[in-house]
């Protein structure tokens, strides 16, 4: 197996880029793709930037693609602003929901208060 740095990962997308420590058998030394369903072959829930994993790579369409992943070590900065960010987006969520309960019983209340005169 070789060893690489997580150029990027987005979760969103469903791919990211693993940049190889050293070339492959070919002399290879191009980023490697690494789709979300290597992921989960690996049962690895997230990649982070600079996270160093270990892979096997095989060509498809003409690119070195991820067969095999298994995670060395975790750079806990880039986890740290992943968790963050995370929970930053869900305080954000539960403000919405918040925001429109509130809406919504103004809205009832104004209903009723119209009604009432």
């Amino acid at each position: 197996m070789r060893q690489g740095k997580v150029k990027w990962y987005n979760a969103k997308k469903c791919f990211g880029f693993i940049a190889p420590d050293a070339p492959n058998a070919d002399g290879n030394t191009d980023d490697v793709f690494v789709h979300s369903s290597a992921l989960k072959d690996a049962d690895i829930r997230y990649l982070n930037e600079n996270d160093i994993v270990e892979f096997e790579e095989e060509p498809r369409n003409g690119k070195l693609s991820v067969t095999t992943l298994r995670v060395v070590q975790r750079d806990e900065e880039s986890a740290a602003r992943f968790q963050e960010r995370r929970a930053e987006r869900r305080r954000a969520r539960e403000e919405r929901k918040h925001k429109a309960e509130h809406e919504d019983r103004a809205e009832k209340k104004r209903g009723f208060a119209f009604w009432k005169k």
